[in-house]
């Protein structure tokens, strides 16, 4: 009980997220969250307060993170849209559209159609 309580005031939510100073790593769990968010398939098992949830999981699983790498470098692909995970914590991703390169927010404004 008094751990999940420490996990529960530890947990950012995705504006946080977005706010965070950082790289790779950070962006890409938004990235995730921000596809469960919007109901893409294959991001339903993302919960940053369920220790078996793939989010956590990931984070010791190189080849479960390899495949969540995949399925959001297919889901920006699918609009277009080129996302470069360098995996590195302070090594900002890379996304391009049409040849330039775009914010994060950029890339995701496109997917929403805006």
């Amino acid at each position: 009980m008094k751990d999940e309580k420490i996990l529960q005031d530890e947990v950012m939510s995705d504006e946080e997220l977005d706010n965070v100073a950082g790289g790779s790593w950070i962006q890409f769990t938004a990235d995730m969250l921000d596809a469960k968010k919007r109901g893409f398939a294959g991001f339903e098992n993302l919960d940053l307060t369920n220790p078996n949830s793939d989010i956590i999981k990931m984070i010791g699983d190189d080849k479960l993170r390899h495949q969540y790498v995949d399925k959001v470098g297919a889901l920006f692909a699918s609009y277009g849209i080129t996302m470069e995970y360098h995996g590195k914590m302070l090594e900002s991703n890379i996304y391009t559209y049409k040849g330039q390169e775009i914010t994060r927010e950029q890339a995701w404004n496109i997917i929403d159609g805006k």
